[in-house]
């Protein structure tokens, strides 16, 4: 004949292990644990503590009395009766706690709950101890045996239900990691099925491309120019361990960002369920090609700006060359020589921009502070351009101030500044146009003003006027975009400021300021020089 009270244990058991597999969370797993002992006993109260990797010990579950003051509360490693258990991972009985040496009656003062008896058991997984439950004052009727049978059984259900629970909440913060990281990375990514379907797309891919979360299950094949025998090719390739790399231009989104020019490669992920998967991965190179665009635009640009002012010289040499062979006094000696002689300024100019453009950027240079009359630096610069603006039948205006003073800074970094303005005055003015200089001084700085009667820039343009390379894209006129961009260095180096006024349609003027009392101790300095060299301004 069968003990009722044996079944009643096996049927709650069995209720038990039933219960706690219901839930992979650990939160439920402990409050299930508690209620069926709470259940099952009728003591005063339960509680559950975990232990923590550090050794403390929380208590995450309670019920009965003062429950809500027990939860959340952390006792330090090996103390109570319950630090007592997880340390030496043994089932402990208590009838008495006051006089029992291990109880650690803080928890009673904090909460106002007496406590008489414990039964606690380690919860435990091999020889570690995950958490500790304990039943307290248990009913009198309760008998010793029966705790002995059902609470280390029900402990051991709850070890794997417990450590089931964390194991999952590992996997799924993993998971949330790794979905994180893929949604957040800057490079577009892209994951594919065999077929080419999407499976996973992250915010930068989205951003990029016309796809969305809503378009996961179907080919993406086209919006990634794709062919299908194409991307067969690529994933047979990818299978055998090749990562297979090309260019990929991504169009404008319609109210988006502009074109793209993405380096992408593709490789295989194996263990993505359920028959692999394909990485579409995408790295925004649109800059560094546009640089390297740049880079061949400007060697294009300066490889004729040499060579046409090269060929001038060429051929004047060539031709004085004819004439002193032969005899000939009808070629014009003197024009020939001046032609040679602007040409070979042109050439001077372009390199020295160059190079002092690198070095006042990588602060190597230094401006030789002198005082400098204006009026000549003036007449200086005008008789250089005066045949370039004969030639264009230009009418050249000067409002110069009769009174100025002199000028502290360097006089050929200076010199330069002026004729790079006024050249580019004279190349966008149209033939027959008006250039009007203007040089004024006042308590605190000069003024220099080129204003010419050209086309005028766009707005567009103004804010990378005075960038290295940049010209305007109007007209066809040739160079190599470096004079503006060496005007702005050499004024800031003399701690003035540089700007430009327009019009579309109604000219430009290109103005800057020196300050009248410089500064040396601020000044740029682009290379060693021994304080002699220069003056204090």
């Amino acid at each position: 004949m069968s003990d009722p009270k044996l079944t009643d244990r096996l049927l709650f058991l069995y209720e038990a292990a039933r219960t706690l597999s219901t839930s992979l969370k650990t939160h439920d797993v402990l409050q299930m644990l508690m209620s069926l002992t709470h259940e099952h006993f009728q003591p005063d109260a339960v509680s559950v503590a975990i232990v923590e990797p550090e050794g403390y010990l929380v208590f995450r579950a309670a019920s009965g009395k003062s429950a809500q003051d027990v939860v959340g509360m952390t006792l330090p490693a090996g103390t109570g009766i319950v630090g007592w258990v997880a340390k030496h991972g043994k089932t402990l009985w208590v009838p008495k706690t006051q006089s029992d040496g291990r109880h650690y009656n803080g928890v009673d003062r904090k909460t106002g709950f007496h406590t008489d008896a414990i039964y606690a058991v380690p919860v435990k997984v091999g020889e570690q101890t995950l958490a500790v439950l304990e039943l307290i004052n248990p009913l009198a009727e309760t008998s010793l045996s029966e705790l002995e049978e059902v609470m280390p059984a029900l402990a051991s259900l709850a070890a794997s239900a417990i450590q089931n629970a964390r194991l999952f909440e590992q996997v799924q913060q993993a998971e949330e990691r790794y979905q994180r990281l893929f949604d957040l990375n800057l490079d577009p990514i892209i994951i594919l099925d065999p077929e080419g379907d999407l499976l996973e797309i992250n915010q930068a891919a989205r951003d990029l491309l016309p796809l969305s979360e809503a378009d996961k299950g179907r080919s993406c094949l086209a919006e990634l120019n794709i062919t299908p025998p194409r991307f067969y090719e690529m994933r047979e390739r990818a299978r055998d361990g090749d990562v297979v790399t090309w260019e990929f231009s991504a169009p404008a989104k319609e109210g988006g960002a502009s074109p793209r020019v993405l380096d992408v490669n593709m490789s295989y992920l194996s263990h993505y369920p359920p028959n692999g998967a394909y990485q579409w991965l995408g790295h925004d190179v649109t800059d560094r090609v546009a640089l390297e665009q740049m880079r061949q635009q400007l060697a294009d640009m300066i490889v004729h700006d040499l060579r046409n002012p090269l060929g001038s010289i060429t051929n004047s040499l060539e031709l004085l060359h004819a004439a002193w062979v032969e005899q000939d006094d009808t070629v014009p000696i003197e024009q020939v020589l001046g032609i040679a002689l602007r040409s070979s300024q042109r050439m001077e100019r372009l390199i020295s921009d160059i190079l002092d453009m690198a070095r006042l950027q990588s602060q190597e240079k230094t401006i030789s502070i002198a005082e400098i009359e204006i009026p000549p630096l003036i007449d200086e610069v005008l008789e250089m351009l005066m045949p370039s603006a004969e030639r264009r039948n230009h009418t050249i205006e000067e409002n110069i101030q009769s009174d100025l003073p002199p000028l502290w800074g360097d006089q050929d970094v200076l010199r330069r500044v002026l004729l790079n303005m006024m050249t580019n005055a004279i190349k966008y003015t149209p033939n027959g146009g008006t250039i009007t200089l203007t040089v004024q001084a006042n308590a605190e700085e000069f003024y220099f003003a080129v204003e010419d009667s050209g086309p005028g820039i766009p707005p567009e343009e103004r804010q990378h006027i005075f960038e290295p390379f940049v010209r305007m894209r109007s007209g066809n006129v040739k160079g190599a975009g470096l004079g503006l961009a060496f005007c702005k260095l050499a004024v800031e180096a003399h701690e003035g400021e540089i700007g430009l006024e327009s019009t579309p349609g109604a000219g430009s003027t290109f103005y800057f300021t020196i300050p009248r009392n410089l500064d040396e101790d601020e000044l740029v300095f682009l290379e060693e020089v021994e304080e002699e060299t220069w003056k204090k301004a």
